[in-house]
This record gives structure tokens, C-alpha cells and sequence, in this order.
């Protein structure tokens, strides 16, 4: 399972880093993906009502032609993307929020643990992953306060949010191979 952790946490470091040297790209590529994320969704709603034989609803159907349907305006109409885009925006604030919440949580049950440990293998770590958890919640305070600032550098904050989190993972992927 640390092995797996380390290995994500090595992808989530090299995303965040291309997200952080392409931040508008990032943003313009939000509303287009959920489009087309919805898109494969109800393609694969239809795909499942004609598979069906027992047990199927024309709701399915039903539900997957509208996901098509909303999906593509997204996708070809400007405004719903930059409407898709806010909504993503605001919705990765309250994320980066809570997740720095929860960041300042495990610090403090990191910091329980390593007072546990006989005083030669206890470390600092969970310092660390209070300073990222406390920054990741101030930054999802600033997109919350500031909504203009957080669209145009959306994609450099959530390149740096995931550039955190992978940060984050690989030292607690470090601890736990550590403490066993």
C-alpha cells in the first residue's frame, strides 16, 4: 500500500507542476471536460437501456439523452463553459477549504502518533503537513473571498493544491513505511 502511495504521490507532484506551467489552460480546459464527462455518462446510460433486456426504465434512457444533450452544449457553447467554469471554481474553493481543514486534522493525529515513538525516530513531518494543510485552507478562503482572482488563476491553484496533496501523500507514505 506505501509502495501504491508513493507511486501517486509521484503522479500528483508531476500534475501539479504541469497545472502550475499551464494555469490558463487549465482553467479554459474545466468547463470542457465536465461537457464531455457528461457526455460519456449518458452515452453510457443509453448504451445500458438498449443492453437491457429485464429490469430496465426508459428513465435511464431518458436520463441519458439529457446527459448527452447537456453535455454537448457545454461543450460547443461558450457561455455554459464559463458558467461550468465558475461553478468548478467555487466548488474547488470550498474543496481546498475542507481538505485544508482536514490536512491540519491529520497533523495533529501525526503529531499523537510521533509523540509515541521512542524520541530517536520521531520527526518533524507532522509540522509539515500542518504548514500545507493550514496554506490549502487560507487558499480556499482567498478563492471563497476574492471569486474574480480565483477564475483567472484557478489552474494555477489547483495545480498547486494537487502539487500539496501529493506532497502530503508522499510523506505520510514515507511515515507509514517508517513506522513499520
Amino acid at each position: 500500500m506505501a509502495v501504491f502511495l508513493i507511486v501517486l504521490s509521484v503522479l500528483m507532484i508531476v500534475c501539479g507542476v504541469q497545472c502550475v506551467a499551464a494555469p490558463v489552460q487549465t482553467f479554459s480546459a474545466l468547463g470542457w471536460l465536465a461537457g464531455a464527462a457528461i457526455v460519456v455518462v449518458g452515452v453510457a446510460a443509453i448504451f445500458r437501456y438498449a443492453a437491457g433486456r429485464d429490469g430496465r426504465s426508459v428513465w435511464e434512457l431518458v436520463g441519458g439523452v439529457a446527459g448527452v444533450l447537456f453535455g454537448l452544449l457545454i461543450v460547443v457553447n461558450a457561455f455554459a463553459q464559463f458558467a461550468t467554469n465558475m461553478v468548478i471554481a467555487y466548488a474547488a474553493a470550498v474543496w481546498l477549504l475542507i481538505y485544508g481543514a482536514c490536512g491540519v486534522a491529520e497533523a495533529l493525529d501525526l503529531r499523537r502518533l510521533n509523540q509515541a515513538l521512542p524520541s530517536q525516530m520521531r520527526t518533524a513531518s507532522w509540522l509539515v503537513v500542518m504548514l500545507l494543510g493550514v496554506v490549502t485552507a487560507a487558499m480556499g478562503v482567498i478563492c471563497l473571498i476574492q471569486p474574480m482572482v480565483t477564475m483567472l488563476s484557478v489552474g494555477l491553484l489547483i495545480g498547486v493544491s494537487i502539487l500539496i496533496a501529493g506532497i502530503k501523500t508522499l510523506i505520510l507514505a514515507v511515515q507509514a513505511i517508517a513506522a513499520q
